[in-house]
């Protein structure tokens, strides 16, 4: 009801002979045009349809106008220094660019400079307006990236032109993107220190223990193809390469607090230089945590946790574990047997009282009933011997450490699967790695920071302080 009294007073109310009377006189135009299409009997989708089919002329010009009511003088600004050389410039005229915004589309106007001396040309409204170098705008780059992160180009294409009335297509989405995440880093991505700690300061209230932070690491593939290779014909033979990642978060009595996640196809050392950022930029103060890392049995992720968490505590993923433990009883017992249950049960309930030794004693001293079995009763004690002191689960759960690593397998993929393992879908590194940097700042809940970030770097670059031209 506010609304509708809102644009009634803004009709009725006396106007003055400016950019509202012109906007008015427009928008009666319009309106007068659409209701006659509409028909005198339409159903409201008619109506909506035509509206929106108009949608972007009407925003389109709202904006417009709003920016010259913002701007009058640079918009009808004569003379000028030049910000060279300080020589006084005359305007070259107005001349004519096209801009495509989220809200509507509208043909710019505006005053052109041009310095014979510098040879240096210029548009004062461009700068003031902060407009992008192309035709499409921040905003629709914006929304370009966050669907190319979700959806396939093409389907992304559709998405934009359905949702906008716009089209913007699936080629320039893609380039958009890659403009976007190039550059980012793992601290790019992250909440700043500031909002990390406040919800440390969160999760410490009340609480007599030091609240627990936990790292989790782990590795899923993703299908990649030779870089570069053409757009159409034969692109070379793909095959999959292991995306490693991590994910950091706290753990509140049944829920956990998720903080940072980061995830790309890379190699374990690529891997070691994120974390090692992460602990140098100091978000999460040692002292004022208890650190656990949990992963499953891959050698990388031990070796580098030792680089740079040493003093962390360690848990192997129980279900990786109850794995082996499994293929080890199949072997000895016969699959699904009861026999293999038993024992299956039986080890596990010893791991839980921190009896790993035993464990791995008994193996020693068990007569395998076949070849297969002798072969897994030996993989199972280097396993079970590597693992010791991560494999004490009744002491991890009585401390309210988590010791399934399922926080990190959903990480995996919402970050990675959802976006990269699509039908007859096939990415160079660079294009898979850019994804999953924006699918990472989603999940970490800083996509609109590094939006902001971009555009003004770009921004930078196009419109430099004029004390340095």
């Amino acid at each position: 009801m506010g609304q509708a009294l809102a644009i009634s007073n803004f009709f009725s109310a006396p106007v003055e002979r400016d950019w509202r009377s012109d906007l008015l006189v427009f928008l009666s135009e319009l309106l007068a045009r659409i209701e006659i299409v509409a028909g005198e009997f339409a159903m409201l989708d008619e109506i909506t349809k035509s509206i929106f089919e108009n949608k972007s002329e009407i925003l389109g010009t709202i904006a417009l106008e709003i920016s010259r009511k913002k701007h009058r003088d640079l918009f009808e600004q004569v003379y000028i220094d030049c910000p060279k050389c300080s020589k006084c410039l005359k305007t070259r005229g107005d001349k004519s660019r096209q801009v495509e915004t989220a809200a509507g589309n509208f043909e710019l106007l505006r005053p052109y400079f041009y310095c014979s001396d510098c040879h240096y040309g210029f548009y004062p409204v461009d700068r003031a307006l902060g407009l992008s170098t192309g035709t499409k705008q921040f905003d629709v780059q914006d929304i370009e990236a966050w669907l190319a992160s979700e959806l396939p180009f093409d389907t992304a294409e559709e998405a934009y032109k359905r949702c906008t009335g716009n089209v913007a297509g699936k080629h320039h989405i893609h380039e958009v993107t890659q403009d976007i995440a190039g550059e980012l880093n793992v601290l790019d991505v992250c909440p700043s220190r500031d909002e990390l700690l406040s919800k440390l300061e969160n999760i410490e209230a009340g609480k007599f223990r030091r609240p627990i932070l936990m790292l989790a690491l782990d590795g899923a593939h993703a299908p990649l193809r030779p870089e570069p290779s053409p757009r159409s014909g034969k692109r070379g033979k793909g095959n999959w390469k292991e995306s490693k990642g991590f994910r950091f978060y706290f753990v509140d009595s049944e829920r956990i607090i998720h903080l940072i996640s980061w995830h790309q196809v890379q190699t374990d050392k690529e891997l070691t230089i994120a974390l090692q950022a992460i602990k140098d930029a100091n978000f999460f103060p040692e002292e004022r945590v208890r650190l656990c890392v949990i992963g499953d049995g891959a050698p990388w992720i031990w070796n580098r946790i030792k680089e740079i968490y040493p003093n962390a505590k360690e848990v192997l993923d129980y279900y990786h574990c109850v794995e082996h433990l499994h293929d080890f009883a199949h072997a000895q017992y016969g699959k699904g047997s009861v026999k293999a249950r038993e024992w299956v049960e039986a080890t596990l309930a010893r791991l839980f009282h921190n009896q790993v030794k035993v464990v791995i004693s008994g193996l020693k001293r068990m007569k395998p009933k076949t070849d297969d079995a002798a072969k897994e009763i030996i993989s199972l004690q280097n396993y079970l011997k590597g693992h010791q002191h991560r494999v004490n689960y009744g002491t991890a759960r009585r401390g309210g450490y988590h010791i399934g690593s399922g926080a990190i397998e959903s990480a995996n993929k919402f970050i990675g699967h959802v976006r990269l393992k699509r039908s007859g879908a096939w990415w160079y590194r660079s294009f898979a790695n850019n994804i999953l940097k924006l699918r990472c700042a989603k999940y970490n809940g800083t996509y609109d920071r590094i939006i902001e970030k971009h555009k003004e770097k770009k921004r930078a670059e196009i419109y430099p302080p004029l004390r340095q031209l």
